[in-house]
């Protein structure tokens, strides 16, 4: 089993704004800027990073997210931008707990995505759960919309197979949810599968 690398807090934030875009690039100077650190002490971090391979830089010298490896270390980077976004979001975690008991499969993965995820007040909840096979959608569909009723805000949900998710990511320049997904999402569980189905989509 590969052993998990060991992040300093300034690279666990330089990754949780990689791990928020996805599909972007960056240099290391906006990185600095957003997370209002001394240039000196991103770069250095950076480096690091480069070296255990989270990040790649391209031919302008511009970096992003290395969704292909450390899918563990990314996985725990998604629970920590989850746990900081829910933090007075009680109504939300109320949800993700009632949804998470409903939700009695072996594989499966929880996204919130959409306007959600960068505003700070919400009138509806956007969230996709990927499951094993076809088979399964529709009692799950049910299952997600009767938690659903119970609570003020509205709850769009999209519940697709492995299959489907794995077609939308590798059509890089169709707009469909899961490329919606990427710049805009939250995994409540099921990171490294996430993560997983996207490298293997775009290989």
């Amino acid at each position: 089993m590969e052993q998990i690398k060991m992040l300093t807090k300034t690279q666990e934030k330089i990754l949780g704004v990689f791990a928020s875009k996805i599909n972007c690039k960056f240099s290391i100077n906006e990185i600095s800027t957003l997370l209002k650190k001394p240039y000196p002490l991103i770069h250095r971090s950076m480096q690091e990073l480069i070296g255990k391979n989270f990040v790649i830089v391209d031919d302008k010298k511009l970096l992003s997210v290395n969704y292909r490896e450390n899918l563990a270390e990314l996985s725990y980077i998604e629970s920590e931008r989850l746990r900081d976004s829910l933090e007075k979001e009680k109504s939300v975690k109320l949800l993700i707990k009632d949804c998470m008991r409903g939700i009695r499969e072996d594989f499966f993965i929880f996204l919130i995505f959409g306007s959600f995820v960068e505003k700070k007040k919400f009138n509806d909840l956007d969230i996709i759960i990927i499951l094993e096979n076809n088979e399964k959608i529709e009692p799950i569909e049910k299952a997600i919309q009767n938690i659903a009723s119970n609570f003020s805000f509205k709850v769009d949900s999209h519940v697709i197979s492995r299959e489907s998710a794995h077609e939308m990511f590798s059509k890089r320049e169709d707009i469909n949810i899961l490329n919606e997904s990427l710049n805009k999402h939250l995994i409540v569980f099921g990171g490294e599968n996430y993560y997983r189905i996207l490298s293997n989509a775009r290989r």
